[in-house]
């Protein structure tokens, strides 16, 4: 398995690891004080970071597939089905077989969704701008670029060939 050498010698197995030293801390300290952050300031429109990503994804491609949707927001099959059941009696969403395959089930915005949302996108702005106060534009850039590149590392399983890294002599974690 090919692997940046120097990264690996960083890593939560080395010795001298240090915590606040590792960027995946770092990135899972960030997201969740993003969504607590969020979480607080939408709370008054009746919203979670949940309902808010659902939102945000049906503004950008919507009407969506519930199994879409699912996928979109890194949300698991069941999670997403009961919160947009509940978005649906909140009178945010609106859930409908697909007319070319009724099997699917797609997800609309309601208009006091697409009104809401109006409102709640300056309060996104916000915390977007709070978040990344200090950073230029090119070093946003870049880190939704690492971001990317990361998440497709991830994207590739470390087991999927461990039958054959085996065989080579190599270990599934090295």
């Amino acid at each position: 398995m090919a692997h940046n050498k120097v990264i690996a010698e960083i890593g939560p197995a080395k010795d001298g690891f240090v915590l606040e030293d590792y960027p995946l801390y770092h990135l899972i300290r960030a997201a969740a004080t993003y969504s607590t952050a969020m979480s607080d300031a939408l709370k008054e429109y009746g919203l979670d970071i949940t309902k808010w990503r659902i939102l945000m994804l049906l503004d950008d491609a919507g009407p969506s597939a519930v199994g879409d949707l699912s996928r979109r927001a890194v949300i698991k099959m069941p999670t997403i089905t009961r919160v947009l059941i509940r978005m649906e009696k909140d009178g945010l969403v609106e859930r409908a077989a697909a007319e070319a395959d009724r099997r699917i089930i797609e997800v609309t915005m309601t208009d006091k969704a697409i009104e809401t949302l109006a409102v709640v996108k300056d309060i996104g702005q916000r915390v977007f701008e709070m978040a990344f106060d200090g950073l230029s534009l090119k070093e946003a850039g870049e880190l939704t670029g690492y971001l990317k590149k990361i998440r497709a590392n991830l994207d590739r399983s470390p087991y999927a060939n461990a039958a054959l890294m085996l065989a080579a002599g190599e270990t599934a974690v090295s």
